[in-house]
């Protein structure tokens, strides 16, 4: 199946400039076949899926990854200007960086390493896994057919590799913040809001951010904060007079008063929470003389664990900050999805220039898939699975999406060249009948 819809191929043909004529083919070609491929998504059975397996030399599919000269950041900033054309009303932009282990085998793997799976662990048990630690930049989506979750594209990545004794090292939130530079550059005239875990909020990512671009996440339970420095300072000083009390010290002080605060989640809903809101403030160590808001929010009916929440936006209100942490959260459903979906485990490569991109695609095609499906896909003919006791599904979801992308690209496919149906059909049922 190597053949690209109309709708689809408008969509790539913007990234036909990262690439040679030949390459591009190529990855047009593997990008339709990701899709519609059943099975492992293996390199060699996604270049089986594209048809040509039979008359063409696997190797062009696997020099894709391994030696093609193409450049993985600027597709995604090729993608990232598409989805702010068609997807992103308004100059704010919430983008999200954070990190997943794609599970891999073999000692010659570039980047392996054993890594704390969280997925896999709990707070009384730690799991450890052999793999490749990617750490991620999305861009948070609002989608007009979902107005109940928020949707994460996962844009940029770079694989994390543990301390060698010699070689350069770049701890993950180092890596979190080059590719924030390079999404800021590429962002003129935006107001981006970067949303991060407490693992990432801290001074490798925060320190000398520009003051067109904010954070949110959580402070640290212990952080020094102070006052900022009042008007007439000496030169020579630094900071500001001490606040006395950490974050954790001002969410148990009884000397200052909770407010009330109904949150308006996105599915309708409404939730009851106690909030502390503290302006002005400076985090020195990390933030140097930046003026910060903290948030803290304590859910009364216990369901809500306790958050301490630093914001470097002094205008945004309390309700804005909370809702606009929580849409972190679809950074990790894009993990989810990415793992179950599209395959991100599954390529077995071992070079690092293709451990770099052939993992990755996942999240690529994932990303073209949500953009193919909010600008063409919602019109066209619905992949429905037969469940109807399942009434109450809110759709359309990720894999409703790629299900729509893939009976479409079959469609088209079989549509194609009337004459050559019984033949299509044939080594569709034989493909079917051995994706394991």
């Amino acid at each position: 199946m190597d053949q690209l819809t109309p709708s689809l191929s408008g969509l790539l043909a913007p990234f036909a400039c990262c690439f040679r004529p030949e390459v591009f083919a190529t990855f047009c070609s593997m990008t339709a076949a990701w899709v519609v491929c059943l099975g492992r998504r293996c390199v060699s059975r996604v270049w089986e899926t594209t048809g040509r397996s039979a008359s063409e030399d696997h190797s062009k599919a696997f020099r894709l990854f391994s030696q093609a000269a193409w450049n993985a950041d600027e597709l995604g900033r090729i993608l990232l200007l598409g989805l702010l054309a068609r997807l992103v009303p308004g100059s704010r932009v919430y983008l999200v960086v954070d990190d997943t282990l794609c599970h891999k085998r073999g000692s010659r793997v570039a980047f392996g390493g054993v890594f704390l799976d969280a997925v896999l662990s709990s707070k009384k048990h730690k799991c450890f896994r052999y793999g490749v630690n990617w750490v991620t930049l999305g861009l948070v989506l609002e989608l007009p057919f979902r107005r109940d979750r928020p949707f994460c594209v996962n844009l940029l990545w770079r694989a994390y590799s543990k301390e060698v004794k010699g070689a350069p090292h770049k701890k993950k939130p180092q890596l979190a913040r080059e590719m924030l530079g390079l999404a800021v550059r590429w962002l003129p005239g935006h107001d981006p809001c970067v949303l991060a875990d407490g693992g990432y909020v801290g001074r490798n990512l925060l320190y000398g951010l520009g003051e067109a671009v904010h954070a949110i996440g959580p402070v640290h339970p212990r952080a020094s904060l102070s006052r900022p420095l009042p008007p007439g300072a000496p030169a020579n000083r630094k900071r500001g007079e001490a606040l006395g009390l950490t974050p954790r010290g001002l969410m148990g002080d009884p000397a200052y008063e909770w407010d009330r605060l109904w949150l308006r989640l996105p599915g309708g809903k409404r939730k009851k929470l106690d909030v502390r809101v503290a302006k002005g403030l400076c985090w020195y160590p990390v933030l140097g003389q930046r003026k910060i808001q903290l948030v803290l929010v304590r859910d009364p009916a216990g369901e809500w664990r306790d958050e301490m929440l630093l914001s470097t936006d002094l205008r945004q209100t309390a309700e804005e900050v909370v809702l606009a942490y929580c849409r972190r959260w679809g950074v990790e459903v894009a993990y989810c999805e990415s793992k179950q979906l599209l395959g991100l485990h599954d390529p077995m490569v071992w070079s690092s220039k293709a451990v770099q991109r052939a993992h990755p695609m996942a999240w690529l095609v994932g990303g073209v898939v949500v953009l193919w499906y909010a600008q063409a896909g919602i019109q066209e003919e619905q992949a429905r699975r037969h469940r109807p006791w399942y009434k109450h599904k809110v759709s359309p979801t990720m894999a409703d999406m790629l299900a729509c992308c893939r009976l479409h690209l079959w469609r088209h496919w079989l549509e194609n060249e009337p004459e050559k149906r019984q033949g299509k059909l044939d080594w569709l049922l034989e493909y079917i009948a051995t994706a394991a």
